[in-house]
């Protein structure tokens, strides 16, 4: 455990001591801040590796389908129809038929 000193204590302690610990201190200080830097590396290279996993478990390799089914655009009468041809083809103008059920 470090020791703590009070004020008193220090400026009692002779200025070259103060100078060593000083040093002491920002040699240590160094050394914690390339510790972290070091850490912060692999917490990158960790956090690249998971979302490659990532990519790799649930990527649009996984998801890959035929396109039969599929809706698409398509231009019908000069207009795009943004849905499948049932809808695209139909007379929207036209009078709708009353179904009902008996």
């Amino acid at each position: 455990m470090a020791m703590k000193y009070t004020e008193e204590q220090l400026n009692s302690i002779d200025p070259s001591i103060l100078v060593q610990l000083f040093l002491a201190m920002q040699e240590e200080s160094e050394k914690q801040s390339r510790k972290l830097e070091e850490m912060d590396k692999k917490l990158q290279r960790i956090m690249e590796q998971l979302v490659l996993s990532k990519q790799e478990r649930f990527g649009r390799s996984s998801e890959k389908m035929g396109d039969y089914g599929q809706l698409y655009f398509m231009e019908v009468d000069g207009k795009i129809a943004f849905f499948n041809e049932a809808e695209a083809v139909c007379d929207l103008e036209g009078s709708e038929e009353d179904v009902t059920t008996p």
